[in-house]
């Protein structure tokens, strides 16, 4: 078994392992059990029997009446995620070069979980000053009109279990933290299509987001978010960019169905 860390002055063993023990299952051309497992990668069996069980019990292997392993929904799941991710990106990107073309400002693609937003896509503004925000950067829970964007379409019952149990936290002086003006914020975002902010997030920056929903499942994937200094990105401007962005997410949904 290969170490691709041995030399990194860090190691986790039992997570490279693991790591080998899908390996093997996934290579395999026939199915494998412990005593396989643990011949062919050279782990005595009681550690390979930890493994498994563990990878069993995630979802990542399953095991058959034999006692033999294949790979597990969970693993086939992350992988198709993983893909989805890819398809979406590179769907995206050239609505989001339009954007940042038309508007000279910079075009974020972000996804949401319970701990906080990904930014897995970017194009910089093409002027001289301009936001920068690195590929794979994660924001906090509550950023900017992003975050309006992706509560404002769970239901409200899931809104106020969120807020209630994160607090709304005060970025600037403009941040909403009060829990009904900021329902009513998501309120207002879900009947218009798309969510604006004015230096509530960052001090000097506004922003626009839009949705983008998968068209077979119409579950919210990603948010386009357009930001720039508030001394150049106005509110006519932020109006211009929304119904801009909302047009070009819709044509990714549509892109994304297939």
């Amino acid at each position: 078994m290969t170490n691709p860390k041995e030399n990194s002055g860090y190691s986790a063993p039992i997570v490279y392992k693991a790591f080998a023990v899908l390996q093997e299952v996934a290579k395999a051309q026939f199915e494998l059990g412990v005593s396989d497992l643990s011949r062919q990668l050279n782990i005595n069996k009681s550690t390979v029997f930890g493994i498994t069980q563990a990878l069993l019990d995630l979802g990542m292997l399953r095991q058959d009446d034999s006692k033999k392993f294949r790979l597990g929904p969970s693993l086939i799941q992350l992988g198709n995620q993983s893909l989805a991710g890819v398809s979406l990106r590179s769907i995206a990107r050239p609505f989001m070069e339009k954007l940042g073309y038309e508007f000279s400002e910079t075009v974020l693609l972000n996804r949401w979980d319970e701990y906080g937003i990904t930014v897995i896509e970017k194009v910089a503004s093409p002027g001289d000053l301009r936001i920068s925000v690195a590929e794979g950067t994660r924001l906090p829970f509550f950023a900017g009109s992003a975050a309006k964007t992706f509560l404002a379409f769970l239901d409200e019952s899931g809104q106020k279990r969120i807020i209630e149990k994160r607090e709304l936290p005060k970025f600037t002086g403009n941040s909403l933290t009060d829990e009904q003006e900021y329902l009513a914020e998501l309120r207002k975002v879900r009947q218009q299509g798309y969510a604006t902010e004015f230096e509530e997030y960052i001090q000097g920056v506004n922003g626009i987001s839009v949705p983008v929903f998968d068209p077979n499942s119409r579950l919210l994937v990603a948010v386009l978010w357009v930001v720039g200094f508030s001394s150049s990105f106005s509110p006519e401007k932020m109006r211009l960019a929304a119904i801009a962005a909302m047009e070009a997410a819709r044509e990714i949904s549509l892109l994304l169905g297939g």
